[in-house]
């Protein structure tokens, strides 16, 4: 959208499609996208169906032979014959173990470069989506997601489908083992009565129809135990973030009740998941089939219509498949799961983002006039606006500061800028151009924040410097450190720039931090600098390190400072009074001094600097 001005140029940045909508526009659902992974190796599937269905072809020649063996022996007794049989089980037993070994190695791989792919997809959809996205969402949550519910898909495949398949295959070739008489020499394969056929198969139908409803009833307890995993995944994390907290007020008895209470209730459901597994009563109509047919083979042997070693096949392979069975109610809670959680992670990868990229981006100038055009703002999912009818113009190269106390917006227009959120009214303008009309990638490319919460990664202070420019040289890197104040402190600590940093930097004292990332900022070069109160809570002779370290910075580039320092203040070309989401005045420290009560009483309150001055003054910041 075009404000004022000449019309803004188009960008040459090709923002392409997004990871959310490539999966989005394939993938109509949950469930279409859960089953995608048969598609995405379909060659390494074909083969491991082709082993899975050999291994269950093998599966009959032990029913098959034990048959045969008794009816050899009933009429040959200890014979030549009888002994290729034993031989013949015991090859047979051989090969089905080495191709079901290599169906089962083969689907492995496909079902962990599945996790592999799905847990990629979930973290690439979630670093696209927005600062909205993020309040919403619990980030212990998200790891538990990304960790835990990725691997239960994962299991879902192998071994929960797999062994599904395998035991749906058995039962189909049991059935037909039932219906056909296919001669082999002086033998049959099969028991060729279709009584026992269609009874067998009537009561494997039932079973079908009894497994699915069990499986029904597991997806609520399933959900359920999703969400108290996450659950207690976020209190864990949230704990051990902060521990010295904890310590501090001597609170661990408190804490440990806490997690107690949320422990407890996902080992309840947890029982009622076992509960299911373990009366799982369909298994029931197996046994009712052996019965049944154990008692019509008895009726048929002296009709001549199958033979003693018919009824033995017949009740060794309805007997393997009893074993079969007692595994497939864990085999149903593992694929109940895996389509659960995928279920949980579509919704995330689904998530309606409020932050939209244009389809045309414009090119983001910040060397043109910034300008807050009645801007106001509220964070998604809240009423309460933080900004509400914002304007002001800042020329490109100023100083500018943002004062005003806690709750008054400082640090949302600093948000704004950097189009972690987009307005709710109004709109900012550069080069006549709104905002939301650039890319965040254009928009980002020239901004530094230096936060008021400095974050630090668990890396070298090389590697965090760095992170602005992966593609620094060492010099640079060094450069930056010197300008920032920062040098003689890395040259003493231990590996110097290779010196590891702890998680969140809780080693390194609050003004390294502070300076690192500083170092971090000036290495960057941006044209628009955003300072977060990044001075604040350093002793007086680090302050003056900074003061040196942010006046090499500042200069050539317009600068917003979040600021409580009066120095910071009177060098200002700019300042921005804000309260309660509002403008109180604008203007130089000079004119605010002579006509805004407010700002002269906030002065009242504020540090004067004359120690930081007298510091600088006598070089003592070395």
């Amino acid at each position: 959208m075009i404000i004022e001005g000449e019309p803004c140029d188009i960008s040459d940045t090709i923002l392409g499609v997004s990871k959310q909508q490539l999966i989005t526009n394939k993938y109509r659902s949950a469930r279409h996208w859960f089953w995608s992974g048969l598609r995405r190796y379909p060659g390494i599937f074909l083969v491991s169906i082709f082993f899975l269905l050999m291994s269950s072809i093998l599966g009959l020649v032990p029913s098959i032979f034990v048959g045969w063996g008794i009816d050899i022996f009933t009429a040959e007794g200890f014979s030549i014959t009888f002994l290729w049989i034993g031989l013949s089980i015991i090859i047979g037993a051989v090969i089905n173990w080495a191709t079901s070994f290599f169906g089962s190695y083969i689907w492995s791989v496909a079902a962990f470069r599945i996790e592999r792919d799905v847990r990629q997809e979930f973290f690439e959809v979630i670093q696209e989506h927005s600062m909205a996205f993020h309040d919403e969402n619990d980030s212990g949550v998200l790891l538990s997601m990304g960790m835990n519910e990725v691997a239960q898909i994962r299991l879902a495949y192998q071994p929960a489908f797999r062994l599904l398949l395998s035991t749906f295959l058995n039962i189909a070739l049991a059935c037909v083992y039932f219906f056909v008489k296919i001669p082999i020499g002086t033998r049959n394969i099969g028991v060729g009565v279709w009584e026992i056929g269609l009874g067998v198969t009537a009561i494997f139908i039932l079973y079908f129809i009894l497994a699915w409803r069990y499986a029904s009833k597991i997806g609520p307890v399933r959900r359920e135990l999703s969400t108290e995993l996450g659950r207690l995944s976020s209190a864990s994390q949230e704990v051990f973030r902060g521990i010295e907290v904890v310590r501090s007020f001597d609170k661990e008895n408190t804490e440990e009740n806490k997690f107690r209470i949320i422990n407890d209730n996902y080992a309840d459901y947890v029982k009622k998941e076992g509960f299911l597994s373990s009366f799982y009563w369909p298994s029931l109509l197996i046994v009712i089939a052996m019965g049944i047919s154990f008692g019509v083979g008895i009726y048929l042997i002296p009709l001549e219509v199958i033979t003693s070693g018919d009824l033995a096949a017949m009740l060794t392979l309805l007997f393997s498949l009893l074993t079969f069975n007692f595994m497939v109610p864990m085999r149903l809670l593992m694929l109940q799961a895996g389509l659960v959680n995928a279920q949980r992670i579509w919704d995330i990868i689904t998530y309606r983002d409020l932050l939209e990229e244009p389809p045309v981006p414009l090119v983001a100038e910040w060397d043109k006039n910034i300008i807050f055009n009645n801007v106001s703002f509220k964070y998604p999912n809240t009423e309460k606006f933080v900004l509400k009818n914002i304007n002001f113009t800042i020329p490109p190269g100023s100083r500018v500061a943002l004062i005003g106390g806690p709750g008054s917006g400082k640090s949302s227009i600093l948000k704004l800028l950097l189009r972690l959120y987009d307005t709710t009214e109004g709109d900012i303008i550069l080069n006549g151009c709104a905002l939301r009309d650039m890319a965040t990638i254009d928009v980002r490319r020239d901004i530094t924040l230096v936060e008021q919460d400095i974050f630090l990664f668990s890396a070298s202070i090389k590697d965090n410097i760095a992170f602005s420019k992966p593609n620094a040289t060492f010099e640079e890197i060094r450069i930056a450190a010197r300008r920032a104040q920062a040098l003689n402190f890395i040259e003493a600590s231990p590996d110097g720039f290779d010196t590891p940093i702890s998680e969140r930097g809780v080693t390194l004292s609050g003004g390294q931090r502070q300076r690192i990332a500083i170092a971090r900022a000036l290495l960057a070069d941006p044209k628009l600098l955003l300072l977060d109160d990044s001075t604040s809570a350093v002793d007086v002779k680090t302050e003056a390190r900074l003061r040196l370290a942010m006046e090499e910075l500042i200069k050539g580039r317009t600068s917003i400072i979040v600021t409580q320092r009066l120095s910071t203040l009177v060098e200002s070309d700019l300042i921005i009074f804000l309260e309660k989401g509002e403008i109180v005045d604008i203007g130089s420290h000079q004119e605010l001094l002579a006509r805004c009560p407010k700002y002269q009483f906030m002065l009242s309150y504020l540090p004067s600097g004359s120690q930081i001055d007298e510091v600088l003054k006598t070089g003592g910041v070395n």
